[in-house]
């Protein structure tokens, strides 16, 4: 068997445009937003791999190998739900199997370098063992990543992207997503627009610096909160609403804010919607896929009235 010649820099080139290929697609697939600066990082990373296999033999090779596409995705996602970062992950191995298979048998068909790095290719009776057990796992979790694949299909139909300005000039406009509720026929009591649900979290940063204010005071412990926006700070009467619902055992208020504008964001293009927006302590996406609520006047209508 003769020598390999390898090189290092043609091998970093092949290896880096494969991460960046997979990585690529890896985000198309599971809708998350390519940034470039992201996907550099995670390429760098899957470079150390292919350095340390040219200069060292050691045991930690072997591990680093198994932690850096770890530290590729978490690098190029950078998302704090573990289910996110699980999708990414399951992606990232089916797309590396399958396109790195397919490159390796490839190479070898068209024999460049004599065919797969000059020598003959063996599989042990002993290793058979491998194959079989490589194919169930990768069947495994292509059937999961389809199930994952069919669910974003059906939200990517009923999920639109909304930009809401609440007024704070130093912190701007929040963007976030937003699910078409059919249950959802809250409106303002006041003038009538219909009500779009955002999660208090989401929404705090961007709001006005006198209703961030108002949301410390403990105004649900009042059965009538509205003397107490009178009392506090009467300007807000303009901003703020407090919108009735029913409770389970009780009614109840939820803290409405008329936002300077709202533009929701579809196939068809942006476009201006009036809707109060409706604050609510609980998050509304256990997996993070939305953050709001949306009133199916606004999508039927545009929300115009």
């Amino acid at each position: 068997m003769g020598v390999v010649e390898t090189y290092l820099d043609l091998d970093i080139l092949i290896n880096g445009g494969m991460d960046a290929l997979i990585l690529t697609l890896t985000s198309r697939l599971i809708h998350l937003p390519i940034r470039p600066n992201r996907i550099l990082a995670g390429v760098l990373l899957g470079e150390i791999p292919v350095v340390l296999a040219c200069y060292y033999t050691s045991p930690w090779t072997t591990i680093i190998k198994w932690v850096i596409p770890f530290l590729m995705v978490r690098a190029t996602f950078q998302t704090r739900r573990l289910n996110i970062f699980l999708k990414a992950m399951v992606g990232f191995w089916l797309l590396s199997a399958g396109l790195g298979g397919f490159v390796y048998a490839s190479w070898g068909w068209v024999q460049f370098d004599n065919g797969l790095g000059g020598g003959l290719f063996l599989l042990a009776l002993k290793n058979l063992w491998v194959l079989p057990l490589g194919a169930f796992m990768w069947w495994i979790l292509q059937r999961q990543w389809l199930r994952w694949q069919e669910r974003n299909s059906v939200l990517e139909q009923i999920i639109y992207d909304l930009e809401i300005d609440f007024g704070g000039e130093k912190r701007g406009a929040v963007c976030i997503k937003a699910m078409l509720d059919t249950g959802n026929h809250l409106r303002d009591p006041l003038n009538g627009l219909p009500v779009i649900l955002l999660e208090e979290e989401v929404a705090a940063a961007s709001l006005p610096e006198n209703i961030r204010s108002f949301l410390n005071i403990p105004w649900k412990d009042y059965e009538d909160p509205w003397p107490l926006l009178w009392k506090v700070n009467p300007i807000l009467v303009k901003h703020l609403v407090f919108i009735p619902f029913q409770a389970i055992d009780r009614q109840s208020w939820l803290l409405g804010i008329r936002p300077e504008r709202v533009t929701c964001i579809d196939k068809k293009g942006p476009r201006q919607i009036k809707a109060t927006v409706a604050l609510v302590k609980q998050v509304l996406s256990a997996e993070g896929e939305y953050q709001a609520l949306i009133h199916p006047e606004h999508v039927q209508k545009g929300g115009d009235r």
